[in-house]
């Protein structure tokens, strides 16, 4: 589920062993493999769906518009 690969993403986050582990991953079964041995039950779609998820996210941060100033005269 995408709140379980949040968790694992957090748990990551905090564990050094984890963080070096998920470094050496070269494919998302491999992430999906490591997440599993770690108690935590992801697939390749919340992978996928996260991945979009803040590329979206990052365009909106990087899209914004800033408001129109008036000259006054």
């Amino acid at each position: 589920s995408r709140e379980g690969f949040s968790d694992f993403l957090n748990s990551a986050e905090h564990s050094l062993d984890l963080r070096i582990k998920l470094k050496g991953c070269e494919t998302y079964n491999e992430v999906i493999d490591l997440a599993l041995k770690y108690g935590f039950n992801i697939t390749i779609n919340d992978i996928k769906r996260e991945s979009s998820s803040a590329e979206i996210e990052n365009w909106f941060k990087n899209s914004k518009i800033n408001p129109i100033r008036r000259i006054h005269k």
